[in-house]
């Protein structure tokens, strides 16, 4: 197994591989008290190779205990991304409260096949798979299972080239497609992935469903990205009936990419892979490669513009906060700063080597983050370009500036404005960065 960097920049609350590659997080679901992760995973090296799901469990969204593959390569092919249920009502016939997936076998085509894992670990792949043969399309992939609340029974949505296609079953074993969606909506890119489709409710109690697409880009267009859309779902198809002018993203960074939904959890609750495809293969870390980003709850808000998701971090309650100001000294390398202003705000966090991660709101009222002195950046010439180094996002709404910023070493989550901003960040300073710098805001800092 190759090791490709010195420095440990493995994060403390994201979840990691102990050891090799992972990408897209798969079959995240809830089974009584236990969360479920699984994700894509090369077990021989840390870039990209044949497929196997990876297995971690937690009980509260933070802390992983890694359980080892969970389905490999067989003769349909490698095993990529999917989704899992708990089938409370065995409708499938392998049990009562059995874990099953669902994932893409990857071979000479796309279809989409099942496993099941009666005690939610240990899974046997169905003899009858292919469960959704491939019906002509290159790209066909990513299914995502959900609780059909207009036809009963299962709902699947699964990326089909251009638009993203819905299937219904009783039993999770036979399925008919219902409808498509996307072929005139899609505008960021050419080709769906990783499709969810999730159910919330707005201010004024309408049930309000969001199709999540993550998105096929050039990596001179910004690489994939992944964007929303939010509408009805009849049983059949999806309908976006909330006006955007513009795609709107899930992340304004680029190191979130492949986000979806918890089965089962208590409220809606969404994962992505932290990295972006078009330098996650040369990321300078060691014995593993790719990181989860945190969990993070979904809810919906008003605003000028319309609705628009809202997103808040999966974080403990912070204690012990401390007032901190201009040049005050950061408690390690994992903390949650809270940012308040008025208006236009600037921070940074700096080490001795001279290198410096700003963020903050500009005088457009744009959020900005600028990683272009962060650290090292040679391992892609891409990474180092300025459209990979800095990003802007317009606010949504006026007034005073509230910004949490969680940190974990070598990557930042940002999230303003209740959430209707979330950014993404990797970094990987040569020195733990040591001291905040800040201008026109107040802060309070924690250890998480």
């Amino acid at each position: 197994m190759a090791t490709k960097g010195k420095r440990d920049y493995r994060p403390a609350l994201h979840f990691t591989p102990k050891k090799a590659w992972i990408n897209d997080p798969n079959g995240l679901c809830k089974r009584g008290d236990t969360y479920h992760l699984f994700a894509q995973h090369y077990p021989d090296d840390t870039v990209w190779g044949p497929m196997h799901w990876l297995h971690a469990t937690s009980k509260d969204l933070l802390h992983w205990d890694e359980l080892g593959i969970a389905l490999a390569p067989d003769e349909l092919g490698q095993i990529f991304s999917g989704s899992a249920a708990v089938d409370e009502g065995n409708t499938a016939g392998f049990g009562r409260d059995a874990l099953v997936a669902m994932y893409t076998s990857h071979g000479e085509c796309e279809q989409q096949s099942i496993a099941a894992a009666p005690d939610g670990v240990n899974f046997v792949k169905y003899k009858g798979n292919p469960v959704i043969p491939n019906p002509g399309l290159r790209d066909f992939r990513d299914p995502k299972l959900f609780k059909n609340p207009v036809l009963g029974g299962w709902g699947c949505v699964i990326a089909a080239g251009n638009r993203v296609a819905f299937y219904h079953s009783t039993d999770l074993k036979r399925w008919e497609r219902t409808g498509d969606f996307g072929s005139q909506e899609n505008r960021l890119g050419t080709v769906f992935e990783c499709p969810d489709l999730i159910t919330l409710t707005a201010s004024d109690g309408r049930e309000i469903w969001a199709l999540i697409a993550s998105m096929i880009q050039p990596p001179e267009a910004g690489g994939n990205r992944t964007q929303y859309f939010l509408g009805e779902f009849d049983g059949h198809t999806f309908r976006q009936t909330v006006p955007m002018p513009e795609p709107m993203l899930l992340d304004a960074g680029y190191d979130n990419y492949a986000a979806v939904s918890f089965f089962g959890a208590d409220r809606p609750v969404i994962l992505g892979w932290g990295t972006s495809w078009v330098y996650a293969r040369e990321e300078p870390t060691t014995d593993y490669c790719g990181c989860m980003t945190l969990a993070r709850t979904l809810s919906l808000q008003d605003t000028p513009s319309g609705l628009r998701l809202c997103q808040r971090p999966v974080i403990p309650g912070l204690r012990n906060e401390a007032v901190i100001a201009d040049g005050g000294s950061l408690p390690g390398e994992v903390f949650a700063l809270e940012i308040r202003a008025e208006g236009a705000f600037s921070a940074s966090l700096d080490n001795g080597k001279g290198e410096s991660f700003a963020f903050g709101l500009n005088g457009e009222e744009q959020f900005f983050t600028d990683r272009s002195k962060a650290g090292e950046d040679s391992f892609n010439s891409l990474y180092a370009t300025p459209m990979f180094q800095r990003t802007k996002a317009a606010r949504l709404t006026n007034g005073s500036v509230e910004m949490l910023v969680v940190f974990d070493r070598s990557i930042c989550e940002l999230f303003a404005d209740g959430g209707l901003y979330a950014n993404s960040t990797l970094m990987y300073p040569a020195a733990p960065y040591e001291v905040l710098r800040l201008s026109g805001a107040t802060a309070t800092i924690a250890r998480i």
